[in-house]
């Protein structure tokens, strides 16, 4: 394993508050995306029509448990 230097002479912001900051990254690493893609899309539009069918069939348990 060799050793390696990891940052040498970090850079410190100075300002009105008492502790010293460093600055922020130029870019930001994360950048989210603007909306679901289409696939997305018909995965949600599924997922509702499973959700009434699951409600359905618990709908006819309770049913049947309670008759």
């Amino acid at each position: 394993m060799t050793e390696r230097e990891v940052q040498h002479d970090p850079q410190v912001l100075e300002g009105e508050d008492e502790s010293p900051r460093q600055p922020a990254p130029p870019l930001d690493p994360y950048t989210p995306e603007p909306g679901p893609g289409p696939g997305e899309q018909r995965a949600f539009r599924v997922m509702r029509l499973a959700f009434i069918a699951i409600a359905i069939v618990v709908a006819v348990i309770v049913y049947a448990a309670i008759r």
